[in-house]
């Protein structure tokens, strides 16, 4: 059957719909762009906030917590005071110079001019600054090298305090961002305020100066909170090259920089165009630095006082406030002094001296190492240097051997005496060639007799006197095996500091004094890190200390005993001042020393040559004591001078002046002396009864007048000095008295006549003197003051008396004066008026 076809439908076609009009085309078209491109942006935005994060807890992981800046204490000046606390003596000059200063004082135009030109937008950014780090880098990519850093004064403060040393010098991306990381968390704890104090007293300015206070005084001599306008906005500019615009060095290129600052500050307005050219105009006036020191002998002790205390870090950086014991004033006394009597002794050879004072407790008032510190030697401290201290330690020995029984009365014998010391001959002579044969403690140490000192310390024994004077805190006494008797006349070396304390230990009772130069420290924060105490009494001298140390003071200070070898008038004689003082001199010249005190300081002195070459004959009295007696008188002038009181425990007693032992009815001369309690006058010089005529040498017989026959006492001396005894005519006399030579019997006699004019440069003066004598001349008719120009305990009989050399006087009326002294006491004296009329 045929297929049936299906009959054909008509086709339909699906319409496309219409483009809408192209406006609105264009707008779809610019629709998907955006979604697109802010989708690809919030992936950017969140991706870039994942880095930050990431960067973030990357390099922030471990910086160091803000709050550290409260710990931190940069390096800090250490300042060395006088005892005024006022009185600046050195500034510690360690890394640098930086003294604190509060932000209220420094200038508001120095505080705006530093943030106009580190940092604009100070006040307002978190602690970095986003534009200028993006125009920083910029500038870099187009230099291809770094130009601009960008940092903000807060990044600039962590870089210094925050960062360690090695990573705040390293130039990388790393450190830049850790550096911006913690100067946000910085600008999150602390306010502005304290980011810019921090910063102004920290950044450095050049010359060695950290901080604005510290730039001030370098460049301009003055405070910070005194800057004139122009100065501080000088210093503004510094920080960003400080070698390049060091003032002292470039100020141009200083200036320059300053004209930079100040259109900063226009731009940053706070100031106006007008008020920068009247800035700029201002004179800049630079003081150029000097190292600022006063006593620096004494400075440089106690900085060496402070380093063994607390180390060399803490002292050059730690900004100590040390409170020293000198006394400005007698510091510059004993300066003054020491140089005046030197440039007096130059003639003779001797060119330094070394002067301690100390309070009676010990304190240095004044320290002078040198006469001039900018000599070539001249910084040498003599006070510390180690000299031979010739006759100033026997004071000490006498102390021990009171110690051990002997008394003031205790009779030595001063005569000729040899010691054998490891096969070698020692035997001392005295200073003026005498000797004095018997003579009381008292009179031996007073006169500085050595024979007597070097028996002393035999009686003591060196390793006792080694140990006492280690106790009284001489510290160069260190072998006791290497010394010998030959200590008593200082063969061994001693510091003055150290003699100086030991006789303030005699002072205070026979108590241990160490010299103390620091009395108070204190650290940056004003912490007290120490105070000077007086420390625990310790007496040195055994139970009766204070009364031992008593009776040498009262030796020391006894002018009428001291003037046997001394004379009248000599240096240690004070007028209305008890002092006890001790000279002393070394072999050749080379050590003159003086050390004495009242009751009220002590002071020793030393002169002398650094290279140890000997003086002309400046020996203590006429060298170093002529320094300590001007510096006492001085010291006592408004000062009232307190006599040495005997303490409980010290009696007086009669005494046989020539025997030292209790008084008798032989006895020619009793004295009265001190003694402590528990001991008294013991002698073992016996007396011989004899009747004499004439001056005593010869025997009475029933020729001789009965008005010149009397009684005389001789003292029996022991055996072992018989020789010295018949030497010196100290024996009975054996020979009979001659007849009386009529009608001439006189005692004294001058061969000289009233009036006489004198043309010659050596006068020989004749005449008799039936006794102990002393001839002396005085100017004017009636004079106050003496000189002696000869003086004898032996008689003369129409010899010479005398010599007087006229060569050191000037013309005019002169009294001579004959003075002889006859057993019973009695002073017969002669007078003659002369002329001297060259």
């Amino acid at each position: 059957m045929p297929r049936r076809l299906r009959p054909r439908l008509p086709r339909f076609r699906r319409r496309k719909p219409l483009p809408p009009p192209w406006p609105i085309r264009g707008l779809l078209i610019v629709g998907r762009w955006l979604n697109r491109l802010f989708f690809t942006l919030l992936v950017l935005v969140l991706m870039g906030m994942m880095g930050l994060i990431g960067l973030y807890l990357y390099y922030g992981r471990d910086l160091p917590p803000p709050e550290l800046i409260d710990q931190y204490r940069s390096f800090e000046n250490t300042r060395i005071y006088a005892r005024d606390g006022v009185t600046l003596l050195y500034e510690v000059i360690g890394p640098g110079v930086r003294v604190p200063v509060a932000l209220e004082r420094i200038p508001r135009i120095l505080r705006d001019a530093t943030v106009a030109v580190e940092d604009a937008n100070f006040y307002t950014n978190p602690g970095v600054d986003l534009p200028s780090i993006v125009r920083a880098f910029w500038q870099n990519v187009n230099a291809g090298e770094t130009v601009s850093g960008a940092s903000t004064i807060t990044m600039q403060l962590v870089r210094a305090i925050l960062l360690t040393p090695e990573e705040a010098q390293q130039q990388t991306i790393e450190r830049k961002i850790r550096e911006a990381i913690l100067a946000i968390r910085v600008g999150q704890e602390y306010s502005k305020e304290q980011i810019l104090s921090l910063y102004l007293n920290e950044v450095y300015y050049g010359a060695q100066a950290y901080g604005v206070e510290a730039a001030a005084q370098r460049y301009f001599g003055k405070h910070a909170w005194e800057l004139s306008r122009g100065e501080a906005t000088l210093l503004a500019g510094l920080p960003q090259s400080p070698s390049n615009y060091n003032p002292f060095e470039n100020l141009p290129s200083a200036r320059a920089r300053q004209r930079i600052v100040l259109n900063q500050m226009v731009d940053a307005g706070f100031i106006s165009p007008a008020e920068a050219e009247s800035i700029f105009a201002e004179p800049i006036r630079l003081v150029h630095p000097t190292i600022s020191i006063q006593s620096p002998h004494f400075v440089f002790y106690v900085y060496d006082l402070l380093v063994a205390q607390f180390g060399e870090e803490m002292v050059n950086r730690g900004g100590l406030r040390v409170i020293t014991t000198l006394d400005p004033f007698w510091q510059a006394q004993a300066e003054q002094v020491a140089a005046e009597q030197i440039a007096a002794l130059r003639a003779r050879n001797a060119s330094n001296a070394g002067v301690v004072m100390l309070a009676p407790d010990g304190q240095i008032l004044a320290m002078v190492g040198s006469v001039d510190y900018n000599a070539p030697d001249g910084q040498v401290n003599v006070t510390l240097a180690l000299r031979q201290p010739g006759s100033a330690l026997k004071p000490f020995i006498y102390a021990a051997a009171l110690q051990r029984g002997w008394t003031a009365a205790t009779v030595l014998w001063d005569v000729p005496t040899r010691w054998q010391m490891n096969g070698v001959v020692y035997e001392p002579r005295n200073y003026d060639g005498r000797f004095r044969g018997p003579i009381r403690l008292r009179l031996a140490l007073a006169n500085s007799l050595n024979i007597p000192a070097v028996k002393a310390l035999e009686f003591v024994g060196v390793e006792t006197f080694v140990d006492l004077m280690s106790q009284f805190g001489v510290s160069s006494f260190t072998d006791p095996s290497r010394y010998g008797l030959a200590m008593a006349l200082g063969s061994n070396e001693v510091r003055l500091l150290e003699l100086t304390g030991a006789y303030a230990g005699l002072q205070a009772g026979g108590r241990q004094v160490r010299p103390v130069a620091i009395l108070r420290v204190t650290n940056s924060r004003g912490e007290i890190l120490h105070t000077w105490q007086p420390p625990p009494v310790k007496p040195l001298l055994g139970p009766q200390s204070e009364q031992i140390a008593f009776l040498i003071s009262d030796i020391l200070s006894d002018n009428a005993v001291r003037r046997l070898v001394f004379g009248r008038n000599n240096v240690m004689e004070l007028p209305g001042i008890q002092a006890a003082v001790k000279t002393g001199t070394s072999n050749d010249y080379r050590d003159s020393w003086a050390i004495g005190y009242t009751s009220a300081v002590v002071i020793g002195v030393w002169v002398g040559n650094n290279d140890n070459q000997p003086m002309a004959e400046v020996a203590g009295a006429n060298g170093a004591g002529l320094i300590w007696r001007e510096l006492m008188l001085r010291y006592h002038a408004n000062r009232e001078a307190k006599p040495f009181v005997p303490p409980a425990g010290v009696s007086e007693q009669p005494v046989c002046a020539e025997t030292g032992g209790p008084p008798t009815p032989e006895c020619p001369q009793i004295i009265t002396e001190r003694f402590v309690a528990g001991t008294g006058p013991v002698s073992n010089i016996t007396y011989q009864t004899v009747r004499v005529a004439g001056d005593g040498s010869c025997l009475a017989t029933t020729y001789t007048p009965p008005e010149e026959v009397r009684l005389v006492m001789f003292p029996i001396y022991p055996t072992e000095v018989a020789d010295w005894v018949r030497r010196n005519g100290l024996t009975p006399p054996t020979e009979y008295c001659p007849p009386p030579r009529e009608p001439d019997r006189a005692v004294a006699l001058l061969d000289l006549a009233e009036n006489s004019v004198i043309t010659n440069t050596l006068v020989f003066i004749q005449g008799t003197a039936r006794g102990p004598f002393i001839l002396d001349i005085g100017s004017g008719s009636d004079p106050t003051d003496w000189q002696v120009l000869g003086q004898s305990s032996q008689p003369v009989e129409q010899g010479l008396l005398g010599m007087w050399n006229t060569g050191a006087w000037p013309p005019g009326t002169y009294t001579i004066r004959l003075r002889v002294t006859l057993p019973d006491g009695v002073v017969i004296e002669e007078r003659r008026q002369v002329t001297y009329a060259p």
